[in-house]
């Protein structure tokens, strides 16, 4: 399949109906906390999200999101900041052309920003660490997210 155009930004109160279902499609069971969660990111008092990408299709329709917190407490990097996926997903229909890879892109250009000195996300219950992140420089024509 051939990349997709997307546009990546943070949401906005106005996403929150698109951005629950989404949200309850990668975790079905926690289906009646997302409203509540999600009211709460936007009123500041999540503690478990810091920022949220969304990416959008052509059309202005939420096909992705992924959301993330910094962590301090990941086995070896205890007290450093490290920029984390709690959650990425992507509509089924428009997996396999690219979207993971701008979302995560742009996630790791906002751990930069947060300074922090590792990113990491986890899979199948494990843990994975970039370890080459602090490594790496924001190369020009990244999203700036």
């Amino acid at each position: 399949m051939s990349p997709m155009q997307v546009r990546l930004r943070h949401p906005v109160p106005d996403d929150a109906s698109s951005w629950e279902k989404l949200r309850c499609a990668l975790w079905p069971d926690g289906v009646s906390d997302h409203g509540p969660e999600i009211a709460s990111f936007f009123a500041g008092t999540l503690d478990d999200v810091a920022a949220v990408l969304i990416a959008e299709d052509e059309s202005g329709a939420m096909v992705g999101f992924a959301e993330l917190s910094i962590r301090t407490d990941l086995a070896g990097l205890e007290g450093k900041r490290v920029g984390y996926v709690e959650g990425l997903y992507i509509l089924p229909e428009v997996r396999r052309r690219g979207l993971v890879r701008k979302l995560l892109q742009a996630s790791r250009n906002w751990a930069y920003r947060q300074d922090c000195a590792a990113f990491a996300s986890d899979r199948a219950e494990r843990i994975i660490i970039d370890r080459s992140f602090a490594a790496k420089r924001l190369r020009s024509g990244q999203s700036q997210l």
